[in-house]
Formats: structure tokens, sequence, C-alpha cells
């Protein structure tokens, strides 16, 4: 995955191909293709859309992206891109249920990491939310971003935007439009998006509870196995 900064440009849209004239058979397989293609997409929006749920207000113990007890038996890792909208879901929905059971019994800890892969807005919302990490109000920032999700880079996480955001959260705005005007997180973003896609992620979100990976948004059942055996685990 190649640096990217706040002022990439896109790629120039393609010239159409030219049309051309095919026979009824080929246009017989090419509607039943379609249509295929139709049901297949259908099927995978219905299983991975997102949510207009808030993302549920927490309290944060920690300044950095722990979320939990810091010497909790078990880490939950996730890696997730503020702009993708399954990545909201599972914070309305597994992740709550977890911080419930786990996170605020002590049992396990959430560690946030960046994989900003859905264009250049993910990465300014991922180097804002560092920014108001710098700040010790990650959490808080981090929840607001996925509240105010608005498509994909479709000016919901703007530079403005994402300075509203601050203002809303309570940051030293000042600070913080230094901090993300600078790039001053950027390196260390592309350096942690790199490493996990070197890792073999490929999208998000997706979760490591040891070395058991769980993609998507899988049952809370699911996730609640990992978590109990890593938990009966010898030590």
């Amino acid at each position: 995955m190649s640096s990217t900064t706040r002022t990439s440009r896109r790629a120039a849209k393609p010239a159409p191909p030219s049309p051309r004239r095919f026979s009824p058979l080929a246009i017989a397989i090419v509607a039943a293709s379609a249509l295929a293609a139709v049901i297949i997409v259908i099927a995978l929006q219905a299983a991975s859309t997102g949510t207009t749920q808030a993302v549920p207000e927490r309290v944060a113990n920690t300044d950095g992206r722990v979320l939990g007890d810091e010497n909790a038996p078990v880490t939950l890792i996730e890696y997730a891109d503020f702009q993708c909208p399954v990545c909201k879901r599972a914070e309305t929905t597994v992740l709550a249920q977890i911080q419930k059971d786990y996170i605020d019994t002590g049992k396990v800890k959430l560690e946030f990491r960046m994989y900003p892969f859905l264009g250049q807005e993910s990465f300014d919302a991922a180097q804002a939310a560092d920014a108001a990490r710098d700040q010790g109000k990650f959490w808080e920032y981090h929840d607001a971003l996925f509240n105010a999700q608005n498509g994909e880079n479709q000016g919901g996480f703007s530079y403005d935007k994402l300075v509203t955001i601050a203002k809303q959260v309570g940051l030293d705005v000042p600070a913080f439009e230094t901090t993300l005007s600078a790039n001053t997180h950027l390196a260390a973003i592309q350096a942690e998006a790199d490493a996990a896609h070197k890792a073999g992620i490929s999208s998000t979100p997706t979760f490591f509870v040891g070395s058991q990976k769980i993609a998507g948004v899988q049952p809370y059942a699911t996730f609640r196995s990992a978590i109990d055996a890593a938990l009966q685990a010898p030590k």
C-alpha cells in the first residue's frame, strides 16, 4: 500500500469502451450472468451493510488506543477503517456486548489498530483520531467518527468536519489542527496499515484473539468461544 496524503488526487475516469453488437445467444448468456451477479450482490449487501444505530458512549480508562484494564488476561485486537460501515456495525453489536461481558469485567482489553484502506478520508480520519489520542481522548473521537459516517470519501471526514468533531469532544482545537495539518501521525499509520496488509488482512473489521483470526461481524458466539478459550488457556 503506497503512502497517502491529504493532497492526493483521484485518477482520471477512463473513457467508456465503444459499443459492440452481440448475437441473441450472447445477449441471453450476458443477461443470465447479470441476473446471477445481481443476486450475489444483494446477498452480500444483506450480509455486510452498516447501521444507522449510534455507537454507544463508553468510558475509557486509558489515554491510548486500548479500552479496558491494561492488565486484562486476554487482548482482543481490532483492525478497522473509520469509513467502513461494517466496522460501525461491529461497534454497535458484537463489540458492545463484548464490552459488557468481558471488557467492563476486567477479563479482556480491546486494542484498536488502524487499517485505513478505503481512501483519502480514511487516512485523514485515522490521523485525526491519533491527534485526539495525543490529548487523551482517542475513544471519544473514535466513537464520534463512526457516528459521523457519511459514505466513502463524500466529505464526511473533510478537514472542516474533523475540526468540528474535535470541538464536539472537547479537544484543544488549535493543538489538534497543528498536529493534523502537519501530518504528524501519517507515517506511523501508514506503517501500521502496511504491516496489516503484509500479515494477510484484506478487509475490515478483522479481529484477533490470540492467534485466532475473526474476519467481519461474526455471530457473538464466535467471539465468545474464542475469548473463553483464551481465558482458559494455560498462562
